[in-house]
């Protein structure tokens, strides 16, 4: 029923009829409570404790940037997280609050995620912002919040953006560690389908009217700590679980919008966060020569890495085992420090955020001289 008001008389509602695809088999009722549920948590949920960040925006020529900030940057060198797709600054949310309470932090949403504004891109010629570009904004970021030093820090697909930071401040002296949490180098077949086969379905994807985009989004085990194989999940994680949801929705759910243009007035619809895959795959080749740049600055290099993802990487084409293996062959043994995450999936930063927040930890004091692999 779509009504201007009350429904108590008939004569101020009408029935709107739009045809929709038939049920999923298995999206009914279970679907149509999680709508429920989805429909009020971006407005009751937020993941940061009420005032644990500072919430600000960044002009660029291609929209805002949100970020968040926590502690005196000034102070200690900040980790700048980078969220993976298709998430947030709050996917980080687990593992900072396991951090030091001392240990400060900047995260940044890319364009069309979390708060960040749809880039104002030209989405039929397939323009977007590369993270090439992303990364001189986000150390603009860094110097206007007054961070002397930072460690970059990038989870999954966010991989790629740390790194091209830490090489653009490495240039100025200005990092000394990397953290990176499943972190791919593509082989050539990889980045082929990622291009021609997945992005095309991430774009503009359908909402349906019995709700089963939403159970959909519920399972996607991207970047998330529930999947189709979480059989028994903690209570804990049916809460981050739900944030992944809104992130997902969020970064590739059509959202209309009004504008006014020269054109005239018009409604739109857009959602961008399909360009941060596009960003990723369009930097692949620049992983290896960062690699050896930040090498030969003799920046030190923490790769975390969660084994039933691996696995999974194996299995569908994305061989982390050959992406690891050219990593380690630009990364000396010298400067690289692996930890793995026993049976860890894509969401281990957040199911596994205590001993992750150990191995980020031992890695903040490690030196050269101390073992290389835990």
């Amino acid at each position: 029923w779509r009504s201007g008001g009350s429904c108590a008389s008939h004569a101020r509602c009408r029935l709107v009829w739009r045809p929709q695809p038939m049920p999923r088999p298995h999206a009914s009722l279970c679907a149509m409570k999680a709508a429920l549920l989805l429909l009020v948590a971006p407005v009751a949920m937020a993941a940061w404790p009420p005032g644990y960040v500072k919430r600000s925006f960044h002009q660029t020529p291609k929209g805002f940037l949100h970020y968040v900030v926590h502690g005196d940057v000034a102070h200690t060198p900040p980790f700048v997280f980078f969220h993976g797709h298709p998430r947030s600054t709050e996917m980080f949310h687990d593992l900072a609050l396991h951090l030091p309470p001392s240990q400060p932090f900047i995260a940044v949403d890319y364009f069309g995620a979390g708060h960040s504004d749809e880039c104002l891109c030209n989405e039929t010629a397939d323009e977007f912002v590369t993270y090439n570009q992303f990364a001189v904004w986000v150390l603009d970021i860094c110097a206007d919040v007054g961070a002397m030093k930072i460690v970059p820090f990038g989870a999954l697909t966010g991989g790629s953006p740390a790194i091209e930071l830490a090489g653009l401040a490495a240039e100025k002296g200005l990092v000394e560690r990397l953290i990176l949490f499943e972190s791919y180098y593509l082989k050539q077949k990889a980045k082929q389908y990622v291009d021609n086969i997945y992005i095309p379905t991430i774009r503009h994807m359908p909402k349906y009217q019995n709700g089963s985009h939403l159970l959909d989004a519920w399972f996607r085990p991207d970047c998330g700590p529930l999947g189709p194989t979480s059989q028994v999940p903690a209570v804990e994680d049916l809460d981050r679980n739900e944030i992944k949801t809104i992130d997902w929705l969020l970064n590739t759910r059509n959202q209309y919008y009004y504008t006014i243009s020269q054109r005239g007035a018009q409604w739109c619809t857009r959602r961008t966060g399909w360009q941060f895959k596009m960003a990723w795959t369009a930097y692949n080749d620049d992983i290896i020569p960062r690699f050896k740049q930040l090498s030969a600055k003799g920046v030190k290099m923490l790769f975390l890495y969660a084994e039933y993802a691996d696995a999974l990487g194996n299995k569908y084409g994305l061989d982390h085992d050959w992406s690891e293996a050219h990593i380690n062959a630009a990364v000396p043994e010298e400067l690289r420090k692996i930890s793995r995450v026993k049976n860890g999936t894509e969401g281990a930063l957040e199911q596994n955020s205590t001993l992750v927040a150990r191995f980020v930890k031992e890695f903040m004091t490690w030196q050269q001289d101390d073992d290389v692999m835990v």
